[in-house]
């Protein structure tokens, strides 16, 4: 089963929080999968569920990485919760 890790992403400036959700999942690398939980204004919120399982310190490292990408100036890592184990974030009992 693959751990869900709930991640969080906030502004330094005014950037619009839809288009810095599609840039950050655009640059995650490959295999792993991404849901939007919430944009507001100055944040995102995205589920993560990368392969393997990593820790939440290499979950947050590997955010770091894409935050410093040009496409993403102006945005900070503000959170990365403890992973869910299972079922996807935002998946129904179906």
């Amino acid at each position: 089963m693959s751990a869900t890790y709930r991640v969080r992403i906030r502004t330094v400036n005014s950037a619009p929080p839809e288009t810095a959700a599609v840039r950050l999942i655009a640059l995650l690398p490959d295999q792993w999968a991404a849901a939007l939980l919430c944009c507001t204004e100055g944040t995102v919120t995205l589920a993560l569920a990368p392969p393997n399982s990593p820790s939440s310190a290499e979950v947050a490292s590997v955010i770091d990485e894409v935050l410093v990408n040009s496409a993403m100036r102006g945005w900070i890592r503000d959170e990365v919760a403890s992973p869910r184990i299972g079922r996807s974030e935002g998946q129904g009992e179906g």
